[in-house]
């Protein structure tokens, strides 16, 4: 444990070990703040993007490790100028996508730096990602993350570190070559430097990069309509938005968000994300999770804000315990992703087809698609071997009780479950997580 620069709160160190690259270590950093600043030009159709950030190496001398899935223009480190190709993607070995930046300048362990970087902001280099969306006289943009694609949580647009870390971050974006006000939607602390083209957010120190929530669309393209829920005694405000084209009503999406509020919270456990919560509806048959808010279609409302419990209040400690939540979700919800019901419980032998849900490399990057599936299945065998469906509930308001706020990985999980059923799930685990045949 150690204490943590941004909030000086206890966190946990959970970060993947360092990887061997020739005669060097490729070293993970403890990333403490960013700033990043975004000037959306909508007259040339160009954004110019630049990030500053903070960051110790964790653990070891060696050649620091993060992400940006985009084309860096020009770099620095602690004032020095520096090549671009002093940042480029390495392959390190953790499947197909998972490229990593690894800056080529030995760096002592918890020694301070100071990287920032600039680029114009692209499509990112990411499986699935989508381009900034200009239009007449205006811009939309969403950051639009993904755990089914790896490089696709917040170091799609900025300089980010794996979802094990917390840093302080901050957002500056700004909107000109337009007379059209806009509007940003965000689940951190949005301060308008000038109505309408020009924002700051500063997002809670607890989060990591798969955390923040930004949208940013012309003012008269968002609906917004907003409510209140009491929620175990205290005054949860909902804000829900949408784009044209949805066709959702906003009262019933706030209606169902605060039914589906209040069941988690008796079911599972006390909302964990300050006191509001941010959907914005799409058309789109998608969804995502954040902090205290989501982006969905309004049919995946349910699955997304039962997240705000299981995915965003008890976290995956590294990107490859993401199966976790989706398997939750998949069984806890009506998913269109589930291959078996709502709250199944089935006999679960170890003479099924293996499944491979954590992969196994420290460094993976994505959730596994089977998580919807195979993971729910997983669960619904649990279900029967805890005794029923409502011990497994109770099982997951006990793992939300423990870790919420923290990240939580796959080891852990099997520990918790199995003492419930009163068993070893090692051989269930080995077959149906790990994918050993």
């Amino acid at each position: 444990m150690q204490q943590d620069k941004a909030n000086n709160n206890v966190r946990e160190t959970a970060a993947p070990p360092p990887v061997r690259l020739g005669a060097q270590w490729a070293v993970p950093v403890d990333m403490e703040r960013l700033v990043a600043s975004v000037r959306f030009d909508v007259a040339s159709q160009v954004a110019e993007a630049t990030a500053a950030v903070e960051f110790v190496p964790d653990g070891r001398d060696g050649l620091p490790v993060f992400d940006l899935r985009q084309q860096v223009a020009r770099a620095r480190l602690d004032g020095a100028r520096l090549s671009p190709d002093s940042v480029a993607e390495r392959d390190i070995g953790a499947g197909p996508g998972a490229t990593v930046r690894v800056l080529d300048v030995p760096c002592a362990a918890a020694s301070k730096h100071l990287l920032e970087v600039e680029y114009q902001l692209g499509t990112p280099k990411a499986g699935g990602a989508l381009p900034v969306g200009w239009q007449a006289g205006g811009v939309v943009w969403d950051f639009w993350m993904s755990d089914l694609e790896p490089g696709r949580y917040l170091e799609m647009w900025f300089p980010a570190n794996l979802c094990h870390d917390r840093l302080a971050l901050e957002v500056n974006v700004e909107v000109s070559g337009t007379s059209r006000a806009h509007a940003l939607l965000a689940n951190g602390r949005v301060v308008h430097r000038r109505p309408g083209s020009s924002w700051t957010v500063r997002y809670p120190h607890t989060f990591t990069s798969l955390s923040p929530l930004l949208v940013l669309a012309p003012a008269d393209a968002i609906e917004v309509k907003t409510s209140e829920v009491q929620l175990g005694g205290r005054a949860l405000r909902l804000t829900a938005a949408s784009l044209p084209g949805v066709g959702c009503d906003l009262g019933d999406a706030l209606q169902d968000s605060a039914a589906w509020l209040g069941y988690f919270t008796a079911r599972y456990g006390a909302w964990a994300h300050g006191d509001e919560l941010l959907t914005v509806i799409w058309d789109l048959p998608r969804g995502m999770e954040y902090d205290g808010a989501t982006t969905a279609s309004f049919p995946a409302l349910e699955h997304e804000i039962f997240h705000s419990w299981f995915g965003r209040g008890v976290k995956p400690a590294l990107p490859r315990d993401g199966w976790i939540d989706e398997a939750m979700a998949s069984w806890a919800t009506a998913s269109r992703h589930a291959a078996v019901g709502r709250f199944a419980e089935d006999e679960l032998g170890l003479d099924e087809p293996p499944a491979l849900l954590c992969p196994p490399h420290p460094w993976s990057r994505h959730t596994p698609r089977a998580a919807y599936t195979a993971g729910a299945r997983l669960l619904a065998g649990v279900a029967r071997m805890a005794g029923g469906p409502g011990r497994l509930r109770a099982a997951l308001a006990g793992w939300h009780a423990r870790y919420a706020g923290r990240g939580a990985t796959t080891e852990e999980l099997k520990l918790h479950l199995g003492q419930w059923c009163g068993r070893d799930l090692s051989p269930w685990w080995d077959r149906y997580v790990h994918g050993q045949g």
